[in-house]
């Protein structure tokens, strides 16, 4: 692995960020705009938001009312988190400069998943634990990646899906199924970047299988220097109904880790690239 400066992070002008949820643009690129723009650099970028799963029923805490899948539920969920998320948007890119386009896909506690086994609320899922519903979700996941990726100058970012939420495993994949299918004849770029807070809290079995995930693939890995802080100063100012405290740690855990990894003087974060 290497450390790259923030400039040759993403080289191409146009990136298109495939956001599993309404918080997810921060914990998975919100380092690299943040530098971006310290670099005075966010000028020579174009976001394009594509938020995915945005029918949502979700509240942090709030029990056994996440699986009310009532639509005044999902209203009352789905209206408070586009206001939390554009807000956060807005400070990090500016208002009206990056579009938002929302997809209108069920997320997975409206599909009646189950929680996982772990301090943060979030529902794991794999191929095997697919339902029909999440088979036709899957195949409109690629069939929208697949337009992306005949795109100039573009890079398409996914999740790289560290603890397997099952909502960032199927965007994860659809981008890689659509990378693979088209090889050297997709124009734009694919890359998986590290998603928060999983990172830090992640068992060593999980994060063995994102290592497996980016060697299997050939995927290059390039780091890059943060301050995990200001994300997590964004999530608790901006996304009050879906944080919870174990994002504090699993931020500030997984930072520390690849900063302690590459023996380097600044905390970390890691993007990688389909070669």
């Amino acid at each position: 692995m290497k450390i790259y400066p923030i400039q040759e992070i993403i080289p191409e002008k146009n990136i298109v960020v495939f956001s599993p949820h309404f918080d997810d643009v921060l914990f998975m690129l919100g380092g690299y705009i943040l530098e971006l723009k310290k670099a005075g650099l966010l000028d020579t970028k174009h976001f394009h938001v594509n938020l995915l799963f945005s029918r949502s029923n979700y509240q942090a805490g709030s029990g056994s009312a996440n699986f009310d899948t009532s639509l005044q539920r999902i209203k009352l969920a789905t209206g408070n988190r586009i206001i939390e998320d554009q807000d956060c948007l807005n400070e990090m890119l500016g208002a009206f400069n990056y579009i938002y386009q929302i997809i209108g896909e069920g997320e997975c506690l409206t599909r009646g998943k189950a929680m996982a086994d772990s301090e943060m609320e979030f529902p794991h899922g794999m191929y095997e634990d697919f339902s029909p519903d999440d088979e036709l979700i899957f195949e409109r996941m690629k069939q929208r990646v697949g337009k992306w990726a005949v795109q100039e100058n573009t890079a398409l970012i996914f999740p790289m899906a560290i603890k397997e939420h099952i909502d960032h495993f199927i965007t994860r994949e659809a981008g890689l199924v659509v990378a693979k299918e088209l090889g050297n004849t997709a124009k734009a770029k694919f890359y998986f970047q590290e998603d928060k807070p999983y990172g830090g809290i992640a068992t060593v079995e999980e994060l063995g299988r994102i290592e497996d995930f980016i060697h299997d693939n050939q995927l290059e890995s390039r780091l890059y220097a943060y301050d995990p802080q200001s994300i997590i100063d964004l999530a608790f100012k901006h996304y009050i109904s879906q944080v919870e405290e174990v994002y504090k740690a699993g931020i500030l855990g997984r930072a520390e880790f690849l900063k302690e990894k590459m023996q380097d003087s600044n905390y970390l974060d890691r993007i990688c690239v389909w070669k």
